[in-house]
């Protein structure tokens, strides 16, 4: 039987993706790309490194201004392309997302999660994110969303026995009682420096590392490489431990890893944490019954990512592209 699923973004609070204004309200200030005739700004960049990092404009203007790999830049403005690339395809086939369901998307979140309005906008601020930067976030999830069910539904649904394929090359994951050996690193709330917040600088480094670790950084190299803009960050390589024993933001990270895998960086009351999961062994899966849903859901998140880079890269063969740099 072929389940037909998409990500279910709407149940998730903090999605890291970046939006880009519409044409119309867009101010020149300095002209970084150019999308067929609609520019992209200097100041939707930095808007969108704003929101990405979870850190305040002014902080994010200066982080651009300061950096000196032009690749990290490039990564923001080629984020910002594709949002043109997709709202003028749909646009253009009379699909756009209007308003109204930003609107409601919003307000089901929040009762979903059984917040009031102020505490929905509280949770955002926890996480460096005004309600008004998740409405834009959410914009373009839904975005992404409509675009791959127009262009690529077919290759987005899974059948039961996908998943049970999946099931199977993914079971050290879920196992339950048994024990494993990380690696993790652990970068502490900075001091304050030149006037920027710790939580700014830890954020910022916290991107970097992510970074390192996708050119191929093991941890402690990545460690060396922060210490001088986070100091007294650290690497802990542990023998096994119960997976229960496990702080429970660390136990979440690890159901996402296969062994060989690292976690993207997350964050606690007292800094940020990137794990990788050298070995396991012991415990117990489940049975499929209970875990069918979730990797439903999961395998067609991952196609989804295939789908939309396959639709990002036919628009963009069909588009007129000026990157300055």
């Amino acid at each position: 039987m072929r389940t037909a699923r998409l990500p279910a973004v709407l149940l998730c609070l903090f999605v890291a993706a970046l939006p880009a204004p519409s044409a119309w309200a867009r101010i020149i200030d300095g002209v970084v790309a150019v999308v067929g005739e609609e520019p992209v700004t200097f100041s939707e960049v930095r808007d969108a490194a704003a929101e990405g990092l979870g850190i305040p404009v002014g902080d994010a203007d200066l982080f651009l201004r300061e950096e000196k790999d032009p690749r990290r830049i490039l990564q923001w403005i080629e984020t910002l392309v594709e949002t043109v690339l997709v709202r003028r395809e749909l646009t253009k086939t009379g699909q756009a997302v209007p308003e109204a369901d930003i609107i409601r998307a919003v307000e089901s979140v929040r009762k979903v999660n059984n917040l009031t309005e102020a505490q929905f906008t509280e949770a955002l601020v926890r996480e460096g994110i005004t309600l008004e930067a998740y409405r834009k976030r959410l914009r373009w999830q839904m975005e992404r969303g409509a675009i791959v069910r127009a262009k690529k539904f077919k290759e987005v649904t899974v059948t039961d026995e996908e998943v049970r394929v999946y099931y199977r090359e993914n079971t050290e994951r879920f196992r339950e009682g048994g024990e494993i050996r990380l690696v993790t690193l652990h970068l502490p709330l900075p001091p304050e420096e030149g006037g920027v917040e710790p939580t700014v600088r830890l954020r910022i480094a916290a991107r970097q590392a992510t970074e390192h670790v996708r050119s191929g950084r093991t941890l402690p190299e990545v460690a060396e490489l922060l210490s001088k803009s986070i100091p007294g960050g650290s690497v802990v390589s542990s023998d096994f431990v119960k997976s229960a024993d496990l702080m429970p933001e660390i136990q979440k990270e690890i159901r996402r890893l296969r062994t060989g895998e690292t976690s993207p960086p997350f964050f606690t009351g007292n800094g940020a944490y990137l794990v990788h999961v050298k070995e396991r062994r012991g415990g117990t899966p489940p049975e499929f019954s209970k875990m069918k849903d979730a990797l439903t859901e999961e395998m067609a998140d991952r196609n989804s990512e295939k789908a939309y880079a396959d639709i990002i890269a036919e628009l963009k063969k069909a588009a007129t592209i000026d990157i300055r740099l």
